[in-house]
């Protein structure tokens, strides 16, 4: 069996059809680079929703407890405890 010669036209051809596809792969590459680091960084933000939201709920259990209604007095409220001296900077205005 004889293959025939290809014509110039045929490799011509061939070689636009084969540096497309390569420019083709490389443009995908990038873009799935692109697309790993948008995951990497929707992972870290949903680590940090996750911990927040747990934080959330650890101070809705603690909502009625002594030391969270402490907490909220003072910080909120500006309220201390009974004994305690309160010092205030000078320089500082209310």
């Amino acid at each position: 069996m004889r293959f025939k010669k290809t014509s110039f036209l045929t490799k011509i051809l061939i070689l636009v059809v084969a540096v497309y596809a390569i420019f083709t792969l490389v443009s995908l590459q990038d873009r799935i680079q692109e697309a790993e680091k948008t995951v990497s960084d929707l992972e870290a933000q949903v680590v940090y929703a996750e911990q927040d939201n747990a934080q959330i709920e650890k101070d809705l259990a603690d909502l009625g407890s002594d030391h969270s209604v402490k907490t909220i007095a003072r910080n909120r409220l500006g309220m201390v405890e009974a004994g305690e001296i309160v010092f205030r900077d000078a320089d500082m205005h209310d």
